[in-house]
């Protein structure tokens, strides 16, 4: 039978509306993700955000992951700005669970890509709350919380890290000694799995 309400989801939310209203060519180029854009650059120590996308032409390669790797730490801040005010939290099952994997993949590309300090993600809250704080009041209100929550993953993730490293480089050596090149399934399941090390930075 005919369905009650016919018609098409264009997809076009408010961010995709103000980029055409702004004459913009992606979503992170309106007023919205100006300052936190601005506020990642001050924090990194790469060149600052120039909107290149992969299959943009005279783009760089390097460019391009650079420009990424901004895109991911802004989107991500405020994923996780609104996500913590709104009362969830990083962990290891269900929704805190996807929260946190998001929150160390703007970690991970924040300091390995654009060169921040270990830190730098939650010193991003208060720049946050400035530029979303009038619209949603929320974020003012639990913006210490925030930053906080954030502050506690980021040190924890950075002690995972260095356990991480350190026993990849040991068995970095061992596999040097046997003159094996390549690291065992095992090991890769065992970094990940019990020491929390992700798999893209144990294949590189």
């Amino acid at each position: 039978r005919p369905l009650p309400s016919q018609h098409i989801d264009t997809g076009m939310g408010l961010e995709r509306l103000v980029s055409i209203l702004q004459d913009k060519s992606s979503n992170y180029d309106i007023d919205a993700f100006a300052p936190l854009l601005d506020a990642t650059h001050a924090a990194s120590n790469t060149g600052k955000y120039e909107g290149l996308v992969e299959g943009g032409g005279e783009a760089k390669e390097d460019g391009v992951l650079r420009d990424t790797a901004y895109r991911i730490v802004v989107d991500h801040l405020r994923t996780l700005s609104f996500a913590i005010a709104d009362g969830a939290r990083p962990s290891n099952e269900g929704r805190g669970y996807v929260l946190r994997r998001i929150l160390r993949r703007a970690i991970r590309y924040g300091q390995q890509i654009l060169g921040a300090e270990k830190g730098f993600f939650s010193k991003l809250v208060p720049v946050m709350s400035e530029t979303y704080g009038k619209a949603y009041p929320e974020i003012v209100e639990k913006s210490q919380l925030v930053q906080e929550v954030l502050e506690e993953e980021e040190k924890a993730f950075s002690s995972m890290l260095d356990r991480g490293v350190r026993y990849l480089n040991d068995l970095e050596l061992k596999l040097k000694q046997r003159e094996e090149s390549t690291i065992p399934g095992t090991e890769a399941f065992y970094l990940y799995d019990t020491l929390g090390f992700p798999l893209d930075l144990t294949q590189l």
